[in-house]
């Protein structure tokens, strides 16, 4: 690389720079940065091959050029401003930032390191030297846009989530654990968890374990409970769960990651049952909800007298029986036990359980595992809640959303034939008897036709939306050849009035199914359509309709803008999304599973898979 310099005669110009350049130009060449010596005035004097790449132009070009043509009017104005407090002595050097100008118009973001050159105690130019940090910006922005995407994950979370770095600074906490212990984020990032979080008296300790498990010296068990301090002085117990090392690409500790849930009630309680015998058998025998303590087989060891009356035993008859045995469904047995062994407690699992006189009662067990100082477990003790009545209430509610929804069907379906059997015949026959008038033996007045024809253009335009109208509201063809040909005709009618290109693929052997499944099918498809035309700007829509050995699946993709789907499909109504919902609830009618895909900028994917029959006693939509 070679520096370029201009000679010039007059003190203060850039011949008094000269020597500047003479004794430093060389080292110039070798710095990888871009380095600028320039007037007072903002012309450039030398510049080195590195800045030439940084601008795009030829060193040679950038001989005499204004520094102004290099960045923006804001940004010159900030350079000169800048300039003015070093010649006034109010900053020796100055380092910031600027978007710099390239010659073929693209822009660089450059960190610039400013100083003034003196001559005989009289500043006389300014030393620049710019360092490239574009890319550097663009990863920083790339890294906050995943952060923040991260972020909103994390804050739908059940559970509280924390990040510490290893020194110990708190890098991340979620909306679970932030309303958890009242703090905001602003008040806890970047500051040592332990000072915030734990209590005085465990801290040492808790900071000398935290960093035996950065250095890998220590493994923390895979569910550990602690003392934390909420914001307002009190204290709480979390339990940690899955607790995490996370590495970088080269395998080094950029942090611990830890999920977890406030047990503090549940602890409380637990002490207050050891502390007193009468306490306890006092809440143990009054609760309204079945609570059983039961050994590591599964063996009853005592119940209160609500789990008594639930499955209708004597106290001594209880004891006998075993939880995996007497459950209607070994594999819920099975996996109850897999649980309460591997993570030491379930919440809400579902069982389906044997009354004494052999009915059967859905139940929710919420269980705790109870360890000796070894850690192997003595017993389970939780609670047993007959939900079965919730269930039938839920039934009686599927099959209610079925009478409505068949209702509505058949509502649309006297309306549709009325439009297509009536209205659009009606219309029919005024087109026929315009075009008999237009026809007449005796010529009428042009003006008079061309007003009738315009009258006939409307009332065929009438008659098409009519139709459209009839087939969205129930097609007869669904009826007579089923659900690919009612298909066809979505995407038919999606072609010709919503400019989007619309196929159809049939996989599988094609065969008619139950009316109430093809019906089901094809609203979730008319709906799924109309809202690619309506919502995505997409330019093409595919239908995949797989005929499968026992059933049927329906996939319905665009190449439209997308969307952020919520946490849950759950979240679905929250958001705004009603015809997902209705969808969704749909294919639950049909027993069916329902999935959707989307992201920004990636299209959009629904589909549906059920049963080509309804298993019996499961309400179907009609």
């Amino acid at each position: 690389m070679t520096i370029a310099r201009v000679r010039m005669s007059r003190k203060g110009s850039p011949a008094s720079i000269h020597s500047f350049v003479a004794r430093y130009g060389d080292l110039f060449d070798f710095l990888n940065d871009a380095v600028a010596v320039c007037g007072l005035n903002g012309d450039i004097v030398a510049a080195n091959q590195a800045m030439g790449t940084l601008t795009g132009y030829g060193v040679q070009e950038l001989h005499g050029m204004n520094v102004s043509r290099l960045v923006c009017a804001d940004g010159f104005r900030e350079i000169m401003e800048r300039q003015g407090q070093q010649v006034r002595g109010e900053a020796v050097s100055q380092r910031y930032e600027m978007v710099w100008n390239r010659k073929d118009g693209t822009k660089v973001i450059g960190e610039s390191v400013t100083r003034l050159i003196s001559e005989e105690g009289e500043p006389v130019g300014v030393l620049a030297i710019v360092k490239n940090i574009t890319e550097q910006k663009r990863a920083e922005e790339a890294l906050r846009h995943e952060r923040d995407r991260a972020q909103r994950y994390l804050d739908v979370a059940g559970v509280a989530i924390q990040v510490i770095d290893p020194d110990q600074k708190t890098a991340l906490i979620n909306r679970k654990f932030r309303d958890m212990l009242g703090y905001q984020e602003h008040e806890v990032i970047g500051r040592n968890w332990f000072d915030i979080f734990t209590p005085e008296r465990n801290r040492g300790l808790a900071k000398a374990l935290f960093a035996k498990l950065v250095t890998g010296k220590v493994a923390l068990d895979k569910c550990h409970e602690s003392p934390v301090l909420a914001k307002g002085g009190e204290e709480r117990i979390i339990a940690w769960y899955n607790t995490t090392l996370l590495r970088d690409d080269a395998g080094g500790v950029i942090g611990v990651l830890g999920s977890g849930e406030d047990v503090t009630e549940r602890r409380l309680m637990e002490k207050a049952l050891v502390e007193s015998e009468e306490r306890y058998r006092s809440l143990f025998q009054n609760s309204r909800d079945a609570i059983c303590i039961v050994s590591s087989d599964l063996e009853v060891i005592d119940v209160n007298r609500a789990a008594l009356d639930l499955f209708g035993y004597a106290r001594e008859e209880m004891k006998e029986l075993d939880i995996q045995a007497d459950s209607v469904r070994p594999a819920e047995g099975r996996e109850f036990r897999r649980q309460m062994e591997e993570e030491g407690y379930v919440r809400d699992y579902e069982m389906t359980l044997r009354r004494k006189d052999g009915t059967h009662i859905n139940c929710l067990l919420t269980f705790t595992a109870r360890r000796d100082s070894a850690g192997s477990i003595l017993r389970y003790e939780g609670i047993i809640r007959d939900v079965t009545e919730q269930k039938r209430l839920q039934q009686n509610l599927w099959l209610y959303v079925r009478q409505i929804t068949r209702a509505q069907e058949e509502e649309r379906k006297r309306i549709a034939r009325e439009l297509h059997d009536e209205t659009v015949q009606a219309l029919a026959t005024l087109l026929l008897d315009i075009e008999a008038m237009s026809r007449a033996r005796r010529p009428l007045p042009r003006g008079v036709i061309e007003g009738m024809e315009q009258v006939r253009g409307k009332v065929t335009r009438i008659a098409e939306e009519l139709s459209r109208l009839s087939r969205a509201l129930r097609p007869s063809v669904l009826d007579q050849l089923g659900l690919v040909a009612a298909v066809e005709l979505i995407l038919g009618d999606l072609s010709r009035t919503g400019r989007i290109s619309g196929r159809l693929e049939v996989t599988g052997l094609q065969r008619r199914l139950p009316a109430e499944v093809e019906l089901g099918l094809f609203r979730i498809t008319q709906e799924a359509v109309s809202n690619a035309r309506k919502h995505s700007s997409a330019a093409a829509v595919s239908v995949t309709v797989g005929f499968l050995p026992d059933g049927v699946s329906v996939a319905i993709s665009d190449d439209g803008k997308g969307f952020e789907l919520p946490g849950s499909l759950s979240d679905l109504a929250a958001t705004g999304k009603l015809g997902l919902v209705g969808m969704q609830e749909r294919a639950q009618l049909l027993d069916g599973e329902f999935r959707v895909q989307s992201a920004p900028g990636k299209g959009t994917l629904v589909r549906v898979s059920v049963k080509a029959v309804v298993p019996t006693g499961v309400p179907a939509s009609p």
